[in-house]
């Protein structure tokens, strides 16, 4: 069958490879990752390949290779999928991945805020996903190591992706079989993939990022690292989110260490407690990162629970607010459909019309419209629903007994919804003294 191959996509890993490598989208300390093209299935994926100057150390093959060995294992969408191991011509393995469209890492996201209260909602809706993933990871008995939010990554379409599993642990798990496969330097990779625990989590080896870190891993107390670890981790990420840095800052790196092996936490606790966020917030930021392992959520999934809590209840909240709003306001209110049906209406409609609520939901509203505004008033909501800005447009409406009342208008459309929001002011009194 003959490979088909995208433009920019030119270097083949081996001669006789399926892949072929594109631009670079990222690099780390173990590992680069490119934009490759699979000309079998004619898809775009993302090939990872170890640096060069790794490829001789057999420990750090050894956790390259975990990496796509537990990414395999995890299937979910939180997660990015692995497609397949190999090595390069040159001898260098690497893992062939999905590739997230427009990814974006969460901590170029956060950089970019004005402030840690910009766009709050939608960061604690990804940071939700980030935690739900993790509760699958630690529920298939896996542990990360590494969470912070430059391991996240946000797609193009709200798809959130937890990456970087190359730190990452299997709890109480039995070694895998060893692979034999004829082809040497396959055998080689292979075996690296059935060792790949070997040797990388004895006491005293410290893995993860400082500024991020629960003190008995910052300790290399790595027999007491586990699932409340995580949670540390994911506290982190949290804080991060709601005071714009992470919980451990220094100038240099040996004083972040320091902090983090000691599990000095009282610079971002009052950090924390001079935020404007929601008492909840704060509340679960400081369990996660309590100095204790014991004294955190057991996993991943108790944070999930208490964070959805908040999360309900901050939209009821919302709800009730937005109620009060619309019900109190002196305006008349109304959400309408782009059939021209009244969908929602305050107490000032029946009020001030004479109708009830009930019948001015079950007509459409270009009835109660006096005849000779009728067609500019179909032009007006036409245009609004093709985006343009509605801003004191005025018509008259029919009151129960016959008059008419002179309403002004300002509406916007939302598209998501097929709703026209609008409010308006019965300004009758004002046009009769001013003809």
């Amino acid at each position: 069958m003959p490979h088909c191959q995208l433009p920019g996509m030119n270097e083949p890993l081996d001669p006789s490879s399926r892949y072929f490598l594109g631009q670079e989208i990222g690099r780390g300390g173990v590992g680069v990752v490119h934009e490759g093209w699979d000309s079998l299935l004619n898809r775009k994926v993302a090939i990872k390949r170890l640096l060069p100057k790794h490829d001789r150390n057999s420990e750090v093959v050894r956790r390259f290779m975990k990496e796509a060995r537990i990414g395999s294992r995890l299937q979910h969408p939180g997660t990015v999928p692995i497609h397949e191991v190999g090595t390069s011509s040159d001898g260098r393995p690497y893992f062939v991945m999905g590739l997230v469209r427009g990814g974006e890492s969460l901590d170029r996201i956060l950089g970019r805020r004005e402030s840690p209260e910009a766009d709050l909602s939608r960061i604690l809706n990804v940071y939700l996903q980030i935690c739900e993933t993790m509760a699958y990871a630690h529920m298939e008995g896996v542990i990360h190591r590494d969470l912070k939010p430059s391991n996240v990554i946000v797609g193009s379409f709200g798809e959130v992706k937890v990456a970087d599993w190359g730190s990452a642990k299997v709890l109480c798990e039995t070694p895998p079989p060893s692979l034999s496969i004829s082809e040497e330097t396959r055998r080689t990779l292979f075996q690296a993939i059935a060792d790949a625990d070997a040797g990388l989590t004895q006491f005293g080896a410290v893995f993860g990022t400082p500024a991020y870190l629960p003190p008995e891993q910052a300790r290399g107390e790595n027999e007491r690292i586990g699932k409340r670890s995580d949670v540390f981790g994911l506290g982190s990420i949290l804080c991060e989110i709601l005071t714009g840095r992470p919980p451990y800052v220094g100038s240099y790196g040996s004083e972040v260490f320091k902090q983090a092996a000691k599990g000095d936490t009282q610079e971002v606790l009052t950090r924390l407690e001079s935020t404007r966020v929601a008492v909840d917030l704060i509340s679960l930021t400081r369990w996660c990162l309590s100095k204790r392992p014991e004294d955190r959520p057991a996993n991943a999934a108790e944070v999930v629970e208490v964070l959805e809590s908040y999360l309900h209840c901050d939209q009821r909240r919302a709800e009730k607010d937005l109620v009060r709003f619309f019900d109190l306001s002196l305006d008349l209110f109304c959400i309408a459909s782009f059939e021209g049906v009244f969908l929602r209406v305050n107490e000032n409609f029946p009020r001030l019309l004479g109708y009830d609520v009930a019948e001015l939901t079950s007509r459409p509203f270009i009835d109660f419209v006096h005849p000779d505004d009728r067609q500019k008033t179909v032009d007006k909501c036409s245009s609004i629903t093709f985006g343009q800005q509605c801003v004191r447009f005025r018509n008259r409406y029919r009151h129960a007994d016959g008059r008419y009342l002179w309403f002004e208008w300002n509406a916007q459309a939302w598209p998501e919804d097929r709703a026209i929001y609008a409010v308006a002011r019965d300004v009758t009194k004002r046009i009769e003294a001013f003809p």
